[in-house]
């Protein structure tokens, strides 16, 4: 614009400017464009990842997945439960906030032993896909590696829930025949009648 503005006032320099500066816009498109060609030939040098080393990808991202499933449902609903039974009656807080405490100490166990289950996985010997950086970042190889946890994380706790079969049931009410929440406890929680342990 300022060497349009120069060559129509006659100078001298402003046509040369003008001149360089249109020089050096067409050298610009120049490049971009063999920046862009350069680019394109790159990304279609990076092959497709194949469905066999996908299948692996999301394998070895969902076997610690299960470890930490496992981990984070035995370690929730039995310290869930507990702090129910013990605490729940005595110091009257609620199933859900005993629930809640037991999501706090499985998330920090999930956190404390995290390393360990990871490398646990690792030294299983499962196979290597075999992706380069560029095929780990491509949306087919991200997928893959998502369902790979989804589903090993849902397995976890499907196995961590065979815990649940195994805990005692809670002895019922004298009086209304519902399951007391707190078996040493001295009153019935849901009816308030007096128990004798």
């Amino acid at each position: 614009m300022l060497a349009c503005a120069l060559r129509q006032r006659g100078c001298m320099w402003g046509s040369m400017l003008g001149g360089r500066l249109s020089n050096f816009a067409a050298t610009r498109r120049q490049l971009s464009s063999a920046d862009a060609t350069a680019n394109l030939a790159q990304e279609k040098t990076v092959a497709n990842p194949s469905k066999q080393q996908l299948q692996i990808h999301a394998l070895a991202s969902g076997v610690p997945m299960v470890g930490f499933g496992i981990v984070d449902c035995v370690v929730m609903t039995q310290v869930g439960s507990t702090m129910d039974a013990v605490l729940g009656a005595s110091l009257g807080i609620s199933s859900i906030t005993a629930a809640a405490i037991g999501l706090f100490c499985s998330d920090s166990c999930g956190v404390l032993f995290g390393g360990q289950i990871e490398s646990l996985a690792q030294r299983m010997g499962l196979p290597r896909p075999g992706l380069t950086t560029e095929q780990l970042e491509m949306p087919a190889s991200q997928r893959a590696a998502t369902l790979g946890r989804l589903f090993g994380v849902q397995l976890g706790v499907l196995i961590g829930s065979i815990s649940l079969l195994f805990a005692p049931s809670p002895k019922p009410c004298p009086v209304c025949n519902k399951p007391l929440k707190d078996s040493n406890g001295s009153f019935c929680s849901q009816c308030g009648a007096k128990v004798v342990p």
